[in-house]
């Protein structure tokens, strides 16, 4: 039985969120790293660096509920895993190696670490099975391994209640142990760049694409259910609290923390930031601003792209980053944001409305010039 799926506007909204959240980390560390500890503007800085860690896990977690949302009602067959891996590898993959020799080749030349050829194709191919082509590539890296982990999981879903009832509890278990195996035994240093690291993530946004009509309802009856609608708001501000806290505590040389204590800091921010993030909107949906909403569609439909490329801006704007007067500097951080922001999305954008396959370099996208009508079919 193939059932069609409701498209959500929802989604796109969701990601055009995380991805002020991946450029608000990305963004700052320069100003991290050149403001004095004791001053506000550190203070700050380190605010946004941390507190926009929420970025990749919620990218991660939206991938997960997609993928269960418009998979999960469908009957399991090798042609709809066929084309599921198609898109995934023309989608997806692709733009990975395309990105992964373009930031290989680009920082070979701006560092100037060519050896000989042996080392340099040896050193590509280990950094392209790994995700460390650039910085940020682990996400894709890490989306690859759930890929290709998502029939056995989808088979799970349907086939047995008790891993989709408990899901979410399911998902906080699997990361965990892992996180304390590799502790104990593994001591992957990679370990960010490891689908385990990020079960919680996935497992609850497979919960709720199995069971979206439900709790989608939940949400919106807000009058009934405010009180744990507010808590979840609350203990995301909690966990903004401590977790910028004990990086601000760190980083001044004031305290230290285990990782364990860490990395409970990072994934519980993070998991009531999705969870808030998936919140919120489902109110923006309802909310009578069409032009805002309007933006945040068109940031979420070229946000794959705009994630890819970011890292070029960011590679140049910070050779050229002035030192000197503290005004001068904090500018600095604020065009760099808004240059890097908007740059990005112009190129996406000409390239998805103007250069002919551009799901090459930047993935499945829409197109806004001349668009044709949207289709109300969710696509995955």
């Amino acid at each position: 039985m193939n059932l069609s799926r409701k498209y959500l506007n929802e989604v796109q909204y969701a990601r055009a969120l995380a991805l002020f959240g991946v450029f608000a980390v990305h963004s700052s560390s320069t100003g991290v790293g050149g403001s004095d500890p004791s001053s506000l503007s550190f203070a700050l800085y380190n605010f946004f660096n941390i507190a926009g860690k929420l970025g990749t896990p919620t990218f991660i977690f939206l991938s997960s509920f997609i993928l269960f949302y418009t998979y999960y009602h469908r009957e399991l067959t090798m042609n709809l895993f066929q084309k599921f891996y198609k898109k995934r590898l023309l989608y997806i993959l692709v733009p990975y190696i395309v990105f992964s020799v373009f930031y290989y080749v680009l920082k070979l030349n701006l560092y100037d670490t060519f050896v000989d050829f042996p080392t340099l194709i040896s050193s590509f191919l280990a950094a392209l099975a790994t995700g460390k082509a650039h910085t940020h590539l682990y996400f894709v890296f890490v989306s690859v391994q759930f890929y290709l982990m998502f029939p056995i999981l989808l088979y799970l879903f349907k086939r047995f209640k008790f891993v989709r009832k408990y899901a979410i509890i399911l998902g906080i278990v699997i990361q965990w142990t892992w996180v304390i195996l590799n502790s104990e035994i593994f001591q992957v240093t990679a370990k960010n760049s490891i689908a385990l690291s990020y079960f919680m993530f996935y497992f609850f946004g497979a919960f709720l694409g199995v069971y979206y009509e439900r709790v989608a309802a939940w949400i919106r009856n807000w009058r009934k259910n405010w009180p744990v609608l507010a808590g979840i708001f609350v203990a995301y501000g909690t966990m903004i609290f401590i977790y910028v806290g004990m990086m601000f505590m760190i980083r001044t040389q004031q305290g230290s923390y285990s990782n364990r204590m860490l990395e409970f800091a990072w994934s519980t921010h993070a998991f009531f930031a999705a969870a808030v993030i998936f919140i919120v909107i489902h109110f923006i949906e309802i909310w009578k601003m069409p032009k805002f909403k309007r933006v945040l569609t068109e940031i979420g439909a070229v946000s794959f792209g705009m994630y890819l490329i970011h890292p070029f801006f960011l590679l140049f704007l910070r050779r050229w980053l002035p030192g000197g007067e503290p005004l001068i500097f904090h500018s600095w951080q604020l065009i760099t944001f808004g240059v890097t922001f908007f740059s990005s999305w112009l190129i996406v954008r000409l390239f998805y409305d103007f250069v002919p396959y551009s799901w090459i370099v930047f993935g499945q996208g829409n197109r806004l010039f001349k668009k044709p009508e949207q289709t109300k079919e969710v696509k995955a």
